[in-house]
């Protein structure tokens, strides 16, 4: 959610022109733990017609990528992350949970669930970044980023209605790109004049990606057709200062 851009953008734009000394651009490679957030991490499906649309079953995964920062001016410039996410499969749980939401939602005696395929995407974000120096060899950024996430998968339903085979429809997994958003902040620690260590907490999110629906003759039961996207991401890694 947009809330979470509120602080790296007010500190941002409180400290913009009290730069001191020019900083020097860098460029980076890190992992870590990608944790999915409100609807995204939501496992419920839900009362009979008020089902949740949004809930994304997405489980804590890795992320890898890279990111930098190019100042532009002092301590103000322009950062970019590439980032690449997996978020998880649902479980057998899920499974039984979204069967017997079927079951009620369409009024029959029995439903079946399959599901195969997970969660996985790229994220492509840029933005503004503003570094404290708060020791010679300690920096804290402060970033504001949008762009594009693209998926390159989401969990795939096959659900059969037991009481009529001819109505069984699918919930197709996702290649579909959308527009992104997040902030971050993290600390570089310099081990060398060129390297250094990285540790940076994110928040990215997406107001949904698109997802078809084959077969589905009947709007009863849960039916997703965007999933929202929100996570927070817990990485560590190292930076290379490019001057």
């Amino acid at each position: 959610m947009r809330k979470y851009l509120l602080l790296p953008l007010f500190l941002l734009i409180f400290t913009v022109f009290s730069a001191s000394a020019q900083l020097k651009s860098y460029i980076g490679f890190f992992g870590g733990l990608s944790s999915p957030i409100d609807n995204f991490a939501k496992s419920e499906y839900g009362e009979i017609y008020k089902e949740n649309n949004k809930a994304g079953y997405a489980k804590n995964g890795f992320t890898f990528g890279v990111d930098g920062a190019w100042y532009f001016y002092k301590n103000l410039a322009l950062a970019g992350v590439i980032s690449y996410q997996d978020q998880g499969r649902l479980s057998h749980k899920d499974v039984e949970n979204l069967s017997a939401g079927y079951t009620d939602g369409f009024a029959v005696d029995n439903s079946t669930v399959t599901s195969n395929k997970r969660y996985r995407n790229l994220n492509v974000l840029v933005g503004p970044q503003y570094s404290f120096l708060l020791h010679p060899k300690l920096i804290l950024d402060v970033r504001a980023v949008a762009g594009v996430i693209k998926s390159f998968s989401t969990p795939e339903l096959k659900v059969d209605l037991e009481d009529d085979p001819t109505h069984t429809f699918y919930q197709r997994s996702s290649t579909a790109s959308t527009f992104a958003y997040g902030g971050g902040i993290g600390l570089r620690y310099s081990l060398t004049n060129k390297i250094g260590l990285a540790l940076r907490g994110n928040y990215i999110g997406a107001d949904g990606i698109k997802i078809t629906n084959d077969n589905r003759n009947i709007n009863a039961g849960r039916l997703v057709t965007k999933q929202p996207i929100s996570e927070i991401q817990t990485t560590l890694g190292l930076s290379y200062n490019l001057k």
